[in-house]
């Protein structure tokens, strides 16, 4: 009977990870967008020239690659361009400013809403760092614009800007909390006697590579670089499992996190889950690689019985 029960508290010790895996990519796309809005915002204020906005050390380097990248352009090119893209920035304004009031006030959003939202405030993104970089380029050509002029007061944005770091920040401890306690949860699973061989192999990698991101996290790194993408990460031998439209949880602990999972339908767990010899082999390559190579580096490899029918 013991070993019954033992049996069915691992499977339940799986399909528990499997819910918190769910909700820690809820929680990185919600850390993601609020930090695309920061440097949204950022850039904003940059443009409408407001003291102490100067760019950081990362939006420098970035400025960097884009001035290279239109240093060839003519100052009455660079006007027109700028010109261009002040009109795309002042317009999409408004609509990243609602973005942002939105995920501060709720941050309860869906990842298919965040999934529509992302890419919107990227270019959004774009577009701004593009036009201060040829900014740049003119003033270091002697040539200088007049600051861009937006209808949301310059101290309504410098607020919006505040709000968002704040929420950013908590949201951020509940990731790195999140990924401490799924640690929690594989070690008790590792020390679980129904735990095969095989599975050990999988869990101990699968725990090196959230050490890995968390780590990066903790360092203040860009959550789009981590060193182990989180839609990569599998619980059991079958494929990720994406739960679209589970929603984010609030910064206010892991209880509170499972529950706003605990919607999302589960997959059947097996008794006796096996992981894929692919995807283990290639978290072993990856975690003996050198520590910049990152996993989206990293191809998987052919299988030799499509390499055979291709031949």
């Amino acid at each position: 009977m013991d070993t019954v029960d033992s049996s069915l508290a691992f499977s339940q010790q799986v399909a528990l990870l499997e819910k918190k895996r769910a909700v820690l990519l809820g929680l990185l796309r919600l850390t993601e967008t609020l930090q695309q809005l920061r440097v949204a915002l950022s850039s904003v204020l940059q443009l409408s020239g407001a003291a102490g906005a100067a760019p950081s050390d990362s939006d420098l380097r970035a400025f960097e690659v884009i001035r290279q990248r239109v240093a060839d352009l003519s100052s009455a090119e660079l006007r027109q361009a700028i010109e261009q893209l002040d009109g795309k920035v002042r317009d999409s304004l408004a609509q990243i400013s609602t973005m942002a009031l939105q995920l501060v006030d709720d941050a309860r959003a869906s990842l298919s809403d965040l999934e529509l939202i992302h890419p919107r405030v990227n270019g959004f993104n774009r577009f701004a760092r593009t036009n201060i970089a040829m900014r740049v380029l003119l003033e270091q050509r002697g040539e200088s614009l007049p600051a861009l002029q937006f209808e949301l007061p310059r101290e309504a944005i410098a607020q919006r800007l505040a709000r968002v770091e704040e929420k950013e920040q908590g949201i951020c401890r509940a990731l790195v909390a999140h990924i401490q306690d799924m640690r929690g949860d594989l070690a008790l699973m590792l020390g679980n006697p129904h735990c095969a061989e095989s599975q050990t192999q999988f869990y101990q990698v699968l725990d090196q590579a959230l050490a890995a991101n968390l780590a990066h996290i903790e360092a203040g790194l860009s959550l789009s670089e981590l060193p182990m993408p989180i839609e990569s990460i599998e619980v059991e031998g079958g494929g990720s499992v994406e739960h679209a439209d589970s929603p984010v949880a609030e910064p206010v602990g892991t209880a509170e996190a499972e529950t706003a999972a605990s919607a999302s339908p589960l997959p059947d767990v097996a008794p006796d889950p096996l992981p894929a010899p692919g995807l283990l082999g290639r978290l072993r390559r990856w975690l003996s690689s050198p520590v910049d190579v990152r996993w989206r580096d990293l191809q998987p490899p052919a299988d030799p019985a499509k390499r055979r029918d291709g031949e």
